[in-house]
């Protein structure tokens, strides 16, 4: 009662709370780190708490061996082995030799680098590379020339695939080639694995044929990619079925072990106070990350059963926004927990954003990669865009836009329906 005699009221009003800054990205980085790397999280964030201790996932260290007897500090075997190199520190000495690339100015060798993807191809079209550069289009042509006629793996630089391929073939076998006319006159057929068509075409027997083939099939489609470093990869969820029941378990022994220590926290009294806020903190940011990504894998996995028994070629619409929306969660969290979860599942170890994805605006029910599965397969047995499209039941400009997405040329043979 207020003084007076009256009454106080209660109302409810919006009131911002602010939360630290350390606690909201704790929280962040232990939902964004991937298995393989969540000990490593964990213990930067444990470091300095009495309380806490850190052990890493059972299964990396179970093929581990103890150290001998005697020995005072446990040997890295990997210590004394070199990292392989990477793409630019293979090819910045061999550019650095080719006089061209002073026409680039300072650090030409490693713009040069900066130009390729990860496949070793060029990452943009000349002429935007060229801008980027500050240097005309047909000076970094020639210079490009230049390079792709001496560095090794041969195929680096080259504009796509069947440039990257010719180049290899140049540098074999130098003039003309069964391996470049097949590139070079028979592209189309060659992707559709019309060899028959491809034959006739040539005017070859097949034996002449499978050798210039077998040529094709010795090269590197993507020369950088072995420069690429390995990426390991440890799932912390298995999706399955048992008798159609879905089932999603956390795999334990790929998850590090955290433990709080009862007694230290007895022993300390009133000085432990704060190590435990800050333990009980930790704990519960990684019980929120393991809520969230066992709530998500078991949404996911209802959605796709059948992309994930093999019944569908690819999975169901799901956005991120329909995915919050049923857990609660801003589509954002969803984003971030789905690509950084390995799970393992019937169609192999992948990650959980791969079962997610929106539907086409005309088919709703129809996701991108489903269509892109059937164009695919529409394509190769030679069915125009509008053929497709009337089968799908979708814009023949939907077919089209898909499918030069899939740097797939249009088909020779069109519908007489067109």
């Amino acid at each position: 009662m207020e003084p007076g005699g009256g009454f106080l009221r209660l109302e409810p009003r919006p009131a911002v709370r602010a939360v630290p800054l350390p606690l909201l990205m704790s929280r962040l980085w232990m939902l964004v780190a991937p298995a393989a790397e969540l000990a490593t999280v964990l213990g930067e964030q444990a470091s300095g708490n009495p309380l806490l201790s850190v052990e890493p996932p059972r299964g990396l260290t179970a093929g581990t061996p103890a150290p001998l007897p005697g020995n005072d500090e446990e040997e890295e075997p990997w210590e004394g082995v070199a990292s392989p190199p990477s793409l630019e520190e293979t090819l910045v000495p061999q550019l650095s030799l080719l006089p061209e690339t002073a026409l680039l100015g300072a650090e030409g060798a490693r713009k040069l680098c900066a130009c390729l993807d990860a496949r070793g191809y060029l990452a943009a079209p000349v002429s935007e590379l060229a801008a980027s550069l500050e240097v005309p289009g047909g000076l970094l042509d020639r210079i490009l020339a230049r390079a792709r006629d001496v560095v090794e793996p041969a195929g680096l630089f080259a504009r796509d695939l069947a440039d990257c391929l010719l180049l290899q073939i140049e540098r074999e076998n130098p003039g003309e080639s069964d391996a470049a006319r097949v590139l070079n006159s028979g592209r189309d057929l060659l992707e559709r694995r019309d060899l028959a068509g491809l034959a006739a075409r040539m005017g070859w027997d097949r034996a002449r044929l499978d050798r210039a083939l077998s040529t094709l099939r010795r090269l590197d489609p993507h020369p950088g990619s072995v420069f690429a470093p390995t990426r390991f990869v440890l799932p912390e969820l298995a999706i399955g079925f048992d008798a159609d029941r879905l089932k999603v378990r956390l795999l334990v022994d790929n998850l590090p072990r955290v433990y709080l220590d009862a007694e230290l926290m007895e022993s300390l009294g009133p000085s432990g106070r704060e190590p435990f806020r800050e333990a009980r903190g930790i704990l519960s940011a990684l019980a929120s990350r393991l809520r969230t990504k066992l709530r998500l894998a078991l949404l996911l996995g209802a959605r796709q059963k059948a992309f994930l028994l093999g019944e569908d070629p690819a999975p169901a619409p799901q956005t991120l926004r329909e995915a919050g929306n049923r857990l609660g969660l801003a589509p954002s969290t969803v984003q971030r927990a789905a690509a950084s979860t390995w799970a393992a599942t019937p169609r192999g170890t992948i990650l959980l954003c791969s079962l997610t994805g929106r539907g086409l605006s005309a088919r709703p029910g129809m996701a991108v990669r489903a269509l892109r599965e059937k164009i695919m397969a529409g394509w190769t047995s030679g069915k125009s865009d509008a053929e497709l499209a009337r089968e799908l039941g979708i814009p023949a400009r939907t077919v089209t836009w898909h499918r030069q997405r899939l740097g797939l040329p249009r088909t020779r043979r069109t519908s007489p329906h067109a």
